[in-house]
């Protein structure tokens, strides 16, 4: 898929005026920021926005558009910064800290309504990892679909990393080169599965715990001495390594159930088939088609490493790829 670029008022008007209904859940937002050290202290150049469930990636030119990148309002009057700052609508990020420091360092947005995707990954017990570790460690891609992912990523990192001999200023360069426009999009197009795998696994109580770290996250990130830079910020929030909810409280899990429903409302309502995760029937069939292609190139361990699959431990069913039925889990798509 190629990104919408978003760089007159008239492009961002009419997105606006087509978002929609974005209150609750699920969420249709999926959102990151690039540019020279995004905070405070650097310079903000683009907004990357998945909307969900059309799967459509948006950059929102802000080296061109300026500040009427977030006052410019739709048809309604909601402008960016509204959607930013509302608690209403949902946005999902990796790790809120320097992308609400840079918003409302350089634009005055106060943002809301938001879920850290970093945070839910904590949850799990794990270490502090980039959303790239993410990707490569948790994803449900097919392998080959994974390398091309890498490719693009390294790809677009040596056009602006210093250290790989590129510069931060090719994120205001116009026009944007297709190697940044694809790695802009790398990470939000993968967010959404990311979101499915580790929220799947939350009981109510830690979801209660990870509300309240990323309100206390973003008004860290708002202080007067936030500093986004350094060890600190890869450690897990403080009492959280060794919190266990109890046997009762990890038996109360209703925020999956309630995210199928909203997904299934959104699908009757744009006249679309999707699965109960927001994928369409085509896309599911496509990704499994995939699966089975990676399985005959690689043989039974390379299909394992791309599924996930634990060969020791598997009932002799679940191998059976061909009797798919949409619910399998294969894909981590489904509520197997």
């Amino acid at each position: 898929m190629d990104p919408m670029f978003l760089d007159t008022t008239a492009a961002l008007k009419k997105f606006l005026s087509d978002l929609g209904n974005c209150d609750g859940q699920p969420p249709r937002l999926y959102v990151d920021l690039e540019g020279n050290n995004p905070s405070r202290n650097g310079t903000l150049s683009l907004v990357t926005i998945l909307l969900e469930p059309e799967s459509e990636v948006y950059l929102v030119d802000v080296t061109t558009l300026g500040r009427d990148a977030f006052t410019t309002a739709g048809a309604d009057g909601r402008t960016l910064k509204a959607v930013l700052e509302s608690k209403d609508i949902v946005k999902v990020f990796f790790d809120i800290r320097n992308n609400s420091d840079a918003l409302l360092g350089l634009h005055d947005i106060c943002d809301a309504g938001i879920e850290d995707l970093q945070l839910m990954e904590l949850a799990r017990g794990t270490s502090r990892n980039d959303i790239s570790t993410c990707i490569e460690r948790d994803s449900a891609l097919p392998l080959v679909e994974k390398r091309k992912w890498k490719f693009n990523k390294e790809r677009g990192r040596k056009l602006f990393d210093p250290a790989l001999g590129g510069g931060n200023a090719v994120f205001d360069e116009r026009p944007l080169s297709s190697e940044m426009e694809r790695y802009c999009m790398q990470d939000v197009i993968h967010m959404p599965g990311l979101r499915e795998l580790y929220r799947a696994k939350l009981c109510d109580a830690w979801w209660k715990k990870i509300e309240k770290e990323t309100v206390a996250r973003i008004a860290l990130s708002q202080g007067s001495y936030f500093n986004g830079q350094g060890m600190h910020v890869a450690k897990s929030p403080a009492g959280w390594v060794h919190w266990k909810p109890s046997m009762v409280e990890s038996q109360s899990c209703t925020l999956l159930t309630t995210h199928r429903d909203s997904v299934e409302r959104t699908a009757t309502a744009t006249g679309k088939e999707v699965s109960t995760h927001g994928y369409t029937t085509e896309e599911h069939n496509a990704d499994l088609f995939d699966a089975l292609g990676a399985f005959s190139l690689h043989g039974h361990s390379g299909i394992g490493n791309i599924l996930g699959i634990d060969h020791d431990n598997e009932d002799s069913d679940k191998g059976d790829l061909t009797t798919c039925d949409q619910e399998c889990g294969y894909c981590g798509r489904c509520e197997y």
